[in-house]
């Protein structure tokens, strides 16, 4: 008995080392995507003209990313850190400047977190955990293939991964049902950032309908749940007045964007890249929604056609990247729902174990 009882400790001081593996292996590979998001896009907003307030609406207006670059030039301390990375032109091709390091610590904060909230959803909606080493590595996977895997519009934007991290935040108090001070507060923030928050009242609205593992819609528009809603969505019109009147005199490039969907849709050498959207999980998730295990994420899937239909009208779907923010959801359902394959497949597997004759015998019947 006393071997038995040693060997739980070494066990779990085994599984600890493991871990803290996982963590270092997962932070070089979130460094590596970060700094390969950097020299294999072409950025489509002028920095330069951003921090001074005259780039093209509707990117200007998306004004949050605006004091860090500011910071980041002002910034003594970052000048000194560029020097080191120009002493070798095989690692980075090209001149690294402050406000490149900026956005570059930005990004792998952003991409950490939104893999911290990710992992936390999923530990919670599932419940044998058997894909949860592989959740963050598929994050990765899919920022990648929606971020930089292009062959056309391969532009990056400043405020691309912040917002992912703002959408993962407010995911993570919306599944939770987290005070909703704490969401609010994220939401104020994120549409500075970018206004597809917009979407996240949906999003809000869809989960509180969520009873008992049943979608109850008269709890949605109850009295209480508009109550919290409306003075965000009335925040949200009031900030883009606001923002399209500070820079009303700036070039603008916000019109719907109709048409080009429409040709995109249309021409089948732009399939692959339309369909690469989140790592092509957006394809899969759609074709086995229903195996999502937990209800709030099986409810939360509704997002998805409101998603589709506000960027058909207002976003580029070429640009895989309007479908950024749902990376997380994303991710989550497809591990939930390759979870439940292999339960069901292994659950096969031990029956036929346990009773070849019986299953031999069924299949001759069927």
């Amino acid at each position: 008995m006393i071997p038995a009882v040693e060997e739980l400790p070494q066990t779990s001081l085994m599984a600890s080392r493991q871990k803290l593996l996982l963590r270092c292996v997962y932070f070089l590979a979130t460094v590596q995507f970060a700094w390969c998001y950097f020299w294999l896009t072409r950025p489509y907003v002028s920095t330069c003209l951003y921090e001074l307030g005259r780039e093209r609406m509707p990117f200007q207006g998306r004004m949050l990313m605006m004091l860090p670059m500011r910071l980041a030039h002002a910034s003594f301390m970052l000048h000194l850190l560029a020097r080191p990375f120009a002493l070798s032109r095989f690692w980075f091709p090209r001149l690294v400047q402050p406000e490149v390091l900026m956005q570059a610590a930005i990004n792998v904060v952003s991409l950490m977190a939104a893999g911290w909230f990710t992992m936390k959803i999923y530990r919670a909606s599932s419940p044998r955990r058997l894909l949860e080493p592989f959740v963050y590595p598929l994050l990765l996977v899919a920022c990648a293939g929606t971020y930089v895997l292009h062959t056309v519009q391969n532009f990056r934007f400043i405020y691309d991964l912040p917002s992912l991290a703002f959408f993962s935040a407010a995911m993570y108090l919306i599944y939770f049902r987290k005070p909703f001070a704490w969401f609010a507060m994220v939401f104020l923030v994120a549409t500075i950032n970018r206004e597809t928050t917009l979407l996240l009242l949906p999003l809000y609205l869809i989960d509180q309908a969520v009873d008992d593992g049943q979608i109850d819609w008269p709890r949605a528009i109850a009295p209480a749940t508009l109550g919290r809603v409306l003075p965000l969505a009335a925040f949200w019109i009031t900030w883009q007045m606001f923002v399209h009147h500070l820079f009303a005199h700036n070039p603008s490039e916000f019109y719907p964007r109709l048409n080009w969907n429409i040709k995109s849709l249309l021409a089948p050498y732009a399939w692959p890249q339309l369909l690469s959207a989140s790592g092509y999980l957006l394809i899969f998730v759609v074709a086995y929604r229903k195996r999502i295990s937990d209800p709030q994420l099986r409810a939360w899937f509704l997002i998805v056609p409101i998603w589709c239909l506000f960027m058909f009208v207002y976003g580029i779907l070429i640009e895989t990247r309007v479908f950024g923010e749902l990376i997380p959801f994303l991710v989550c359902a497809s591990a939930l729902i390759s979870e439940q394959m292999l339960a069901t497949r292994m659950s096969r597997v031990i029956s036929f174990e346990e009773n070849p004759t019986a299953l031999g015998i069924q299949k001759k019947a069927a």
